[in-house]
């Protein structure tokens, strides 16, 4: 494992771990390698959920809602638990229903997930506004793995010298939907950011029907209003909303985690060489995944 600190000639600067040749979150347990191993020996359990997602893409949303789902109970649950960040005896000591996060590429979940073992949320978001957000959000935490302006950043974001789980946004992309495509076992509901803001009942609903639980739709709306933004930006204040793993970005562990929650933000904060880079390197590196991948950019 390598730590990789690098700095461009205006100043810059972006930190990551890079192990094999595949770039990880500076934050990822250890060497990285050992955290890996311990993921994919990971025992699951029958009624596991695993949500899966790049960075910025919904992930609390999500999780919140399905955990509400999956508990039949209201609560506001917070952040997840992160298998590339957090000791696997905590996840592993979990209560059942369990449900766990990950940022990670397809490669490195549990041998177990890949075999249908568990039940798998992956979330989609369109990568102007992941980016975007991903920015936003490292702008505002302390001891941050990037310092710079946007210019840089989208540098590395476009690039596969990242902050990942295993890759870029375009590798992450490309090895989840081929998953998706030729695997046979996978337990896998696939959702998309936008789709959850265009119509969030119906993927309320979704999520239901995939977990196996039996919601009257009295529920399904109370999770419906439950999950707004303004709902979970302010129970987020609270200290539910804090984590001890976190304490070290600042605000008692709390993250900036609620933004906007809009589509199309990007074409406040990317100029229009910045998008016109950015259309480039995506139609270069997702060319093949055209039919594949239906985004929503507003």
């Amino acid at each position: 494992m390598e730590r990789v600190e690098k700095v461009d000639d205006l100043g810059n600067s972006i930190v990551f771990k890079r192990w094999r040749g595949r770039t990880f979150d500076r934050d990822t347990r250890g060497n990285v390698g050992d955290q890996l191993k311990m993921i994919e020996s990971f025992r699951c359990r029958p009624d596991d959920v695993l949500l899966c997602t790049f960075p910025r893409s919904g992930t609390h949303w999500v999780y919140n809602m399905a955990r509400m789902i999956q508990t039949k109970n209201l609560q506001y649950s917070g952040t997840p638990e992160m298998m590339e960040f957090q000791d696997m005896k905590i996840i592993d000591e979990m209560k059942s229903p369990r449900m766990f996060h990950t940022h990670l590429s397809y490669p490195f979940i549990p041998e177990e997930a890949k075999k249908g073992q568990l039940k798998i949320i992956y979330v989609l978001r369109n990568p102007k506004d992941a980016a975007c957000s991903y920015y936003t959000f490292l702008s505002k935490v302390e001891n941050t793995s990037y310092s710079g302006n946007m210019d840089g950043y989208l540098n590395a974001f476009l690039s596969e010298e990242f902050i990942g789980s295993g890759g870029s946004w375009f590798t992450h992309t490309k090895e989840w939907n081929n998953a998706m495509t030729t695997s046979q076992h996978l337990k896998i509901l696939f959702l998309k950011y936008e789709d959850l803001k265009k119509n969030l009942y119906q993927n309320i609903l979704r999520i239901a029907t995939f977990l196996e639980v039996d919601h009257e739709e009295s529920f399904l709306k109370k999770v419906e209003q439950a999950v707004g933004f303004d709902n979970l930006k302010k129970e987020h204040t609270t200290t539910a909303g804090e984590s001890e793993l976190w304490r070290h970005l600042g605000d008692n562990g709390r993250m900036p985690i609620y933004k906007k929650g809009v589509i199309g933000e990007w074409k406040n904060m990317l100029t229009v060489a910045q998008n016109e880079r950015f259309d480039k390197v995506y139609k270069d590196k997702m060319s093949d995944l055209a039919g594949n991948i239906d985004l929503v950019y507003e």
